[in-house]
């Protein structure tokens, strides 16, 4: 049984048509983590997105969604978490854009795409 679409059928007219969902990633080393409903970024192996950097917490800073925007919080890190240059505040969620930079450690930068 043949199971592939012909592009010039009706089915892969439509299929053509469909708009992918732009879904939100982090940048890092050059390398594209799509975000999820939560992820935990720090030093250690159990982190979703893992910074070998002495300057890291072990579990540093949480990236939660909320309906469709994202927030970022320090986890009451030593060093503090940034984006764009402006520390995020003790206890509270800082909402993310597209282009963001996070900083945190000695001076690692992660980027929302």
């Amino acid at each position: 049984m043949d199971e592939t679409i012909m592009t010039e059928s009706p089915i892969g007219k439509r299929l053509e048509k469909v708009k992918q969902k732009e879904s939100r990633c982090l940048v890092f080393n050059g390398k594209k983590i799509t975000l999820t409903a939560k992820i935990i970024i720090g030093r250690a192996s159990s982190c979703d997105v893992v910074i070998d950097d002495m300057l890291v917490s072990r579990e540093h800073a949480e990236i939660q969604q909320i309906k469709t925007a994202f927030y970022i919080k320090d986890l009451e890190s030593r060093n503090g978490t940034f984006v764009n240059d402006k520390k995020v505040p003790k206890g509270k969620y800082l909402k993310l854009t597209k282009n963001d930079t996070i900083r945190l450690g000695s001076k690692i930068e992660i980027t929302l795409n």
